[in-house]
């Protein structure tokens, strides 16, 4: 998934949370560059939804943010990952590919070493050694995987992740048990468990300051021992400018006024998304906001 390039849509699910707190701005986002993003944010919207598909209710999405690469460190960072995404292109022309086959991966990290990571990247591997010495990352589609090997950052549950875009390269087959600690020939750029299915992105010790660039970072509260079988989110999700124009068709102007309100004011970050989700609940029923949902999800499979 390329979370620069995807159709840019806001989200609502007909299955909302009770429980809210307040979204407001991470203390050490401006001190880190990070930008805060914003649902309506085509980035912002696509890496909640992933979230929410992998993690289902388990997990209170806090806050996602945007690398904006404004020291020099993070812009040198930024530079040499697309001067080694050049050199795997061109490495592998002549098998006529010629592709650096960059993805998306998951990462957690502690608060206390963003700071350091975001600036001069990783200092050290990071991973339990079963297939090698060097940088573990699960695929954006794996998001549990990666919280499952994560620890919690307080009581809370607060955790931090890192999705980075990741030079795959051609890559080879790690087997469990491993002991390598860098390609096993120049021909190969990265390491999987699997090649067909992979759980694993691995990043040896000798690329991963060079083949991995932090983009996001997504805070979030998850429970110790999360499940591994989380539910995933099926249901229908919509645009909330979409779905108050729907609810028009049935409400009196009054009260779509104020569902408009709620709606500026989670965009302003004055309330949270599940609390908006609650209010808008509370206006309409469950039974309307299901069926309009419902409708507009059976449009789009039509």
């Amino acid at each position: 998934m390329d979370y620069s390039e995807q159709e840019e849509r806001s989200t609502i699910s007909e299955s909302g949370s009770s429980n809210s707190y307040d979204q407001q701005r991470p203390s050490f986002a401006d001190e880190l560059g990070l930008m805060e993003l914003l649902e309506g944010d085509r980035a912002y919207d696509l890496i909640y939804r992933n979230c929410k598909s992998a993690l289902g209710d388990q997990c209170d999405l806090l806050s996602i943010l945007r690398n904006g690469f404004a020291t020099v460190g993070s812009r040198a960072k930024l530079k040499a990952f697309q001067v080694f995404q050049e050199a795997v292109e061109m490495k592998h022309v002549s098998e006529g590919g010629g592709k650096a086959r960059v993805k998306y991966g998951w990462c957690a990290v502690k608060k206390t070493e963003l700071k350091s990571v975001l600036e001069y990247g990783f200092s050290q591997p990071r991973n339990d050694g079963c297939y090698g010495r060097g940088l573990y990352l699960s695929p954006d589609n794996a998001l549990l995987e990666c919280l499952k090997d994560s620890a919690a950052e307080s009581e809370d549950g607060m955790r931090f992740l890192l999705l980075s875009r990741v030079i795959l390269g051609k890559s080879e087959i790690v087997p469990l048990g491993s002991t390598q600690s860098c390609p096993s020939s120049p021909e190969f750029d990265s390491g999987v468990d699997d090649l067909a299915s992979p759980s694993k992105y691995i990043v040896w010790s000798t690329h991963m300051n060079t083949h991995v660039l932090p983009e996001f970072l997504v805070c979030i509260k998850a429970p110790f021992n999360i499940n591994r079988s989380a539910k995933r989110l099926r249901s229908p999700w919509m645009a909330f400018p979409v779905l108050i124009k729907a609810l028009s068709k049935f409400l009196p102007p009054s009260q779509i006024l104020i569902i408009q309100k709620h709606y500026k004011d989670q965009q302003n970050r004055r309330i949270s998304r599940s609390e908006l989700i609650q209010r808008v609940r509370h206006i309409t029923g469950d039974k309307l906001l299901v069926h309009i949902i419902k409708a507009f999800g059976h449009k789009v499979q039509h």
